[in-house]
């Protein structure tokens, strides 16, 4: 069966229009997630494709130096958009260099055939390269499958750019004639559609990705402390008790509240109380071991789980966490210096089958309470 490269080359620039057009239509600057930029590149590889297209029937100057430098702006857009979305520093000499000779070297090489094919190839090629490098060099730090599809989209087109570049030494090809219809021209036409499909795809993929992905985070993260929110700690304590049902291992909780925060916020601002609360919550992680749990519970009061700990060794810990509160050198936005302290509602047992969560949360609350009545800057246990 005969690929008809023309008929190929419309096929690309109608893929390439709706899927610039989509995703045009979905991206947002105030995102910076690489989208914008994708759906930039789409305009000039739409332009390179039609002007290819044009080949013979308008000037070598439109349908050969604009269109492969359109084309090899693309891989640059894309480029650009990537580094966004990875967010790393943009090597702009490297990324748009190669655009900016494009046209210089090709004009001129423009009246020899032996010399002037391969230009555009080689520089596609090593444009495809940099921007496959780009995303297997972050693969470890990307969220889903997203990135997969990008690779085999930039696999695809550096095997059919490496596929025309044998033809044209082994004879097999003429490079100039790119709407002929010979097999390699056909073959890698066809593969740089696909190209196309996978890397748009792909791309798509992973701002989705990364977004659910964040939405999980955040379903079970504080977004001001990130520690653990209320729905993640409700989850983690049912597992500690299991835990400790089945090993007959203590587990303790420790209920913590900031002293008279209302005066914080009052006295010094609500950001300057958004300060103490991330204060907290840092001086909490500092003191814990990798296996306890830390989370706010709401508003000022955090909540510590800490398996394998009894009566005693939570209550040495909660003293800890007190005094280090007590003489912590906290400072306001505006330079003042903010005491703080913390009252501290403490429960421990050997959890059984009589034992629920919601018992546990209430007595290191009423803990919580007796502390308050009894002065504050205080640990009592229930």
């Amino acid at each position: 069966m005969l690929l008809h490269t023309p008929t190929l080359l419309l096929v690309s620039l109608m893929v390439t229009i709706t899927l610039g057009v989509s995703m045009g239509l979905v991206a947002r600057r105030e995102r910076r997630d690489g989208m914008v930029w994708w759906a930039r590149g789409m305009v000039p590889l739409a332009v390179g494709l039609l002007l290819f297209s044009l080949r013979g029937q308008i000037s070598d100057w439109w349908s050969v130096v604009l269109a492969n430098t359109c084309v090899i702006a693309v891989l640059a857009f894309f480029a650009e958009g990537l580094c966004e979305f990875q967010q790393r520093p943009v090597r702009r000499r490297l990324i748009w260099g190669p655009v900016l000779a494009t046209p210089l070297v090709i004009a001129v090489f423009m009246d020899s055939q032996a010399v002037r094919p391969w230009v555009g190839n080689i520089v596609l090629a090593f444009q495809a390269a940099l921007m496959l490098r780009l995303v297997i060099s972050r693969r470890q730090e990307t969220a889903g499958r997203g990135q997969y599809f990008v690779a085999a989209g930039l696999a695809l087109v550096l095997f059919a750019l490496l596929l025309r570049l044998g033809a044209g030494i082994l004879g097999m090809a003429d490079l100039s004639q790119i709407t002929s219809s010979q097999a390699t021209h056909a073959l890698s036409m066809l593969a740089f559609t696909l190209t196309i499909i996978l890397t748009t795809m792909g791309l798509v993929m992973m701002t989705k990705e990364r977004a659910d992905a964040l939405n999980r985070t955040l379903a079970l993260q504080d977004e001001l402390t990130s520690l653990h929110n209320r729905r993640a700690i409700h989850k983690l304590l049912e597992q500690q008790m299991a835990v400790a049902r089945r090993s007959a291992r203590p587990l303790a909780l420790l209920i913590v509240d900031i002293d008279h925060f209302k005066r914080i916020n009052d006295d010094y601002g609500h950001l300057s109380g958004d300060q103490a609360l991330r204060a907290m919550a840092a001086g909490l992680q500092r003191r814990l071991r990798t296996q306890d749990i830390a989370g706010r519970w709401g508003g000022e009061e955090f909540i510590v789980l800490l398996p394998g700990t009894d009566a005693a060794g939570a209550r040495l810990l909660a003293e800890t966490l007190r005094r280090s509160a007590e003489q912590a050198e906290l400072v306001a936005l505006d330079g003042r210096p903010i005491r703080l302290t913390i009252s501290i509602g403490l429960h421990a047992l050997v959890p059984d089958s009589s034992n629920a969560r919601d018992d546990m949360i209430a007595a290191a609350d009423r803990a919580l309470y007796l502390a308050k009545q009894n002065g504050r800057n205080r640990v009592e246990e229930l």
